[in-house]
């Protein structure tokens, strides 16, 4: 069973490579604790009628992307036959360069932080996420698989993707955040929320600071839910979670949905959970669309596998990078409560992105500009 997910996987890997010389959209991706790819295609290549879709949303609709919906190829049909009809597949046009978002000068963010603390301050919010851009060099031996490869070997407890297509451009990251998995009635949901430098003791002590964080996110999700008529059958103990170079703060959820709710209606409840937007939701986000200065784009957006009816796998869109002609944008962010120290914030937004960054290029120690420009 091993060897026969090895040679899936590499097989998959293959057909991407073929779909990105080809210019053909694709997302090729693996959920946490998998051993195999999954690959979902644009539509109108499917070797099968459609059964799922992998779904990636931005953070907010205001963005000027759009949501995208990629067909998910069963695993059946990965196969060298399929591969064989990709390669007679005549060359689409080239994708158009995407143009990246400005990188944040840390002059920049500590001015949009004293502006979210203002907001804090005068009881607009309790809190709200400030995120920002950083720019890596793309290196000139840049190989778009091999780095993806990496990534996702280096996290196997995430969901891992890359992402190509015209509308897009290239993005790849590892998220550790479920947002939701249905099955059938049953909603399986994360609180992740709450951020400190891994250790190698793995004994963590939390400050009140994050663990009311923490706490605003799990109050979120059980009131969207107690809402919308669900019912609760389990809530995990308060947990601490590795991934990359951080250790979060975790809690697990179970509902049951009573009333068949529409999966869309409740993702609108759902998302921007306080741990990606803020507290109240509507405040937190008006403070983030005015004060926080460039599009998240798909960063913190919804992404994943689903039917919209009986199966959904969905997570938020962190520890993600956007590739670039010349250089690769990393998107990075954190919590901002009355407690946030600036450079204490700052410091946490570099520690995340390494969790990419050090995928880009190992031979080289991350280049990390921390003057004020």
């Amino acid at each position: 069973m091993r060897f026969e997910f090895l040679v899936l996987k590499e097989l998959t890997v293959t057909i991407a490579q073929t779909l990105f010389l080809k210019n053909i959209p694709f997302c090729l991706y693996r959920f946490p604790a998998e051993n195999a790819f999954r690959m979902a295609i644009e539509e109108s290549f499917l070797p099968h009628q459609k059964d799922q879709v992998f779904l990636i949303s931005p953070f907010h609709e205001d963005s000027l992307e759009k949501e995208l919906q990629l067909a998910v190829v069963n695993n059946d049909f990965l196969t060298n036959d399929f591969l064989q009809h990709i390669e007679k597949v005549v060359v689409g046009k080239d994708f158009p360069e995407i143009q990246l978002p400005p990188e944040t000068t840390k002059k920049e963010y500590f001015q949009k932080l004293k502006a979210y603390l203002q907001e804090i301050h005068s009881g607009k919010i309790e809190k709200a996420i400030l995120s920002r851009v950083i720019y890596e060099d793309k290196p000139k031996d840049f190989n778009l698989f091999d780095c993806f490869l990496r990534l996702s070997a280096s996290y196997p407890e995430t969901l891992s993707y890359l992402l190509v297509t015209p509308q897009s451009g290239i993005w790849m990251g590892a998220t550790p955040e479920l947002l939701l998995e249905k099955r059938q009635n049953l909603y399986a949901v994360m609180a992740l929320a709450g951020t400190q430098p891994r250790n190698e003791s793995g004994k963590y002590f939390w400050r009140e600071k994050e663990t009311v964080e923490h706490l605003m996110v799990g109050r979120h999700i059980q009131s969207v839910f107690k809402n919308n008529g669900f019912k609760l059958i389990k809530k995990s103990p308060l947990t601490t979670k590795e991934t990359g170079k951080v250790a979060h703060l975790k809690t697990d959820y179970l509902f049951e949905d009573i009333h068949k709710m529409k999966l869309e209606l409740l993702l609108k409840d759902l998302h921007p959970t306080p741990a990606i937007g803020g507290l109240p939701v509507n405040n937190a986000l008006a403070c983030i669309l005015e004060h926080e200065g460039y599009d998240r784009r798909y960063y913190s957006g919804i992404i994943g596998q689903t039917d919209f009816s009986s199966t959904a796998d969905l997570y938020i869109n962190l520890r993600c990078m956007q590739v670039g002609k010349d250089k690769i944008a990393i998107y990075t962010g954190g919590g901002i409560t009355a407690a946030s120290d600036a450079e204490e914030e700052w410091q946490e937004t570099i520690l995340k992105s390494k969790t990419v960054a050090e995928k880009i290029n190992p031979s080289k120690t991350m280049k990390l500009n921390e003057t004020i420009r």
